[in-house]
């Protein structure tokens, strides 16, 4: 087990406008570790999770206070680059969101904006990372198909894939199975 600590939030408290949906949450996540956040629907678990990418930046009136570290760096910080932030700390939604690009596509597209130009490595990293997803089986002969023709479940698996295939430090999953196929 490891005693290094990732992630950290320390006094957070978030709010949408006035309203309060987060207060007071500290809690530490170590390296190499799964931490689960389990709670009744409502509670600010999905909003926690986007507070460690920044991905309520987007929402207009969203206000955080308190600290949020990555490798003991205020994430808040405002010379931080959101971007590589991202990278580092990738996401799945609870409702898959696939690009309308081919499955293909949609994995290697992270790699792309990344400025990664390898088609060998490129090829390489899709195929680990729908490996990875369990999906590769199902797809390995539509790869330049639409990822709009998949099945829910293979839609959540292939955004599964798209987050592994940066090989991000952390990766943040809100309820990810909601949407997979119970065989997968």
């Amino acid at each position: 087990m490891s005693d290094t600590v990732k992630m950290a939030s320390r006094a957070l408290n978030f709010y949408y406008g006035r309203f309060k949906a987060l207060q007071d949450i500290n809690l530490v996540v170590f390296a190499n570790q799964v931490t689960a956040l389990i709670g009744p629907s409502g509670c600010g678990k999905s909003t926690y999770l986007r507070c460690l990418n920044r991905m309520n930046d987007l929402i207009a009136g969203a206000r955080v206070e308190g600290e949020l570290t990555l490798d003991g760096q205020d994430i808040y910080a405002p010379d931080l680059d959101v971007v590589e932030l991202r990278r580092r700390v990738g996401m799945v939604f609870q409702k898959p969101n696939p690009f309308p690009k081919t499955i293909f596509e949609n994995v290697a597209y992270g790699l792309r904006v990344g400025g990664i130009r390898d088609n060998a490595y490129i090829s390489e990293q899709v195929e680990k990372s729908l490996r990875g997803a369990a999906l590769f089986d199902e797809v390995k002969d539509r790869l330049h198909d639409s990822a709009l023709g998949l099945s829910g479940g293979q839609q959540q698996r292939l955004c599964i894939a798209r987050a592994l295939a940066i090989e991000p430090e952390v990766i943040l999953m809100d309820e990810p199975a909601s949407a997979l196929d119970p065989i997968a």
